[in-house]
C-alpha cells in the first residue's frame, strides 16, 4: 500500500458545493477499488482541499483505469471552480504489494477484521489484485466486493470480540449456507466469469472435535476429498476444486 495526498486548488469561492464535489470524488475513487478504506476526511488548507488517502498500487490514479463514476467527478470539480485534482506520493509504503502477476491462474476472496488490502487476492502469489484492474461489476464498480468485505469484517469484529453476536458471527464465516457465504460465492462466480480464473471462497474454521476428525472432513458443498497433501500459500489446508471452496485447518 502507498499513501497519497490529493488536492484541489479553490479558482473560485464557492465553499460547500467545492467540498461536496472533492467528497463525491473521493467516494468515487473507493468504489471504484482506487482508494482503501471508509474513513475519507477532506481538509480546507489554505486555497485548497486535501485528503490523505492509501491505495493499493502507484497507478491507482491513472486516467485509464478510472470508470464512469470518476470521470464524472473530475468533471464536476471543474464546474465548482476546482482544479484538477494533484496526486502526491507520500514517502514510505506498506511492506505489502499488489499482484504483479501478468497471468493469472486463479483468485481467491479472502479478509479479516484487521485487513484494509482488497479482499481479492492472486491466486498465484497471494498478493491483493486492486479491484480497478479487474472487471466491474452492477453500476460500473464495486458496490458488492465493498458490501460483502463490510459485511464480513463486521462478523468476523463480533467473533474475535467474544461477546455479543460471537455465534452468529462464526456461522456466517463458516457455514456454506450463510447469506454472506451465499454473496461471496456470487463475487467469485462474478470474477470467475470475466476474467476465466478459477474463484476461491474461503470458509472460515475454528473450533473442531478432534486433530483425526479435522484431518478426515469433508467438502461442504459436494462431499469429496479435500485435504491437500501441502498447504496452499502456506495457509490453506483444504481446497475444492469443484466447489471452489478452500478453508483452513482448525486450531
Amino acid at each position: 500500500m502507498f499513501g497519497y495526498r490529493i488536492s484541489a486548488h479553490k479558482l473560485r469561492d464557492n465553499d460547500e458545493a467545492q467540498r461536496e464535489a472533492f467528497d463525491f470524488l473521493l467516494s468515487a475513487y473507493r468504489m471504484d477499488g482506487h482508494v482503501l478504506g471508509k474513513e475519507l476526511i477532506t481538509l480546507s488548507v489554505g486555497d485548497r482541499l486535501e485528503a490523505y488517502v492509501q491505495v493499493p498500487a502507484t497507478d491507482a490514479f491513472d486516467a485509464g483505469l478510472a470508470n464512469e463514476w470518476t470521470a464524472k467527478s473530475l468533471e464536476r470539480l471543474q464546474e465548482v471552480g476546482l482544479s484538477a485534482p494533484e496526486f502526491t506520493v507520500i514517502d514510505g509504503n506498506e511492506p505489502v504489494s499488489a499482484c504483479g502477476c501478468s497471468d493469472r491462474t486463479s483468485l481467491i476472496l479472502f479478509t479479516t477484521y484487521v485487513e484494509l488490502l482488497p479482499p481479492i487476492k492472486c491466486g498465484d502469489c497471494f498478493h491483493p489484485v486492486p479491484l480497478y484492474r479487474l472487471p466491474r461489476m452492477n453500476n460500473d464498480e464495486f458496490c458488492e466486493v465493498m458490501t460483502w468485505q463490510s459485511n464480513y469484517q463486521a462478523c468476523d469484529t463480533m467473533f474475535m470480540n467474544s461477546g455479543t453476536g460471537e455465534r452468529f458471527g462464526y456461522r456466517q464465516m463458516s457455514q456454506i449456507d450463510s447469506a454472506l457465504t451465499h454473496e461471496g460465492q456470487a463475487i467469485c462466480r462474478h470474477f470467475e466469469d470475466k476474467t476465466g480464473a478459477p474463484t476461491y471462497y474461503y470458509l472460515h474454521r475454528y473450533y473442531r472435535r478432534s486433530n483425526t476428525l479435522e484431518a478426515a472432513r469433508l467438502c461442504p458443498g459436494c462431499g469429496g476429498e479435500w485435504k491437500l497433501p501441502r498447504q496452499w500459500h502456506d495457509r490453506f489446508d483444504f481446497k475444492c476444486d469443484v466447489c471452489r471452496l478452500i478453508s483452513v485447518f482448525a486450531p
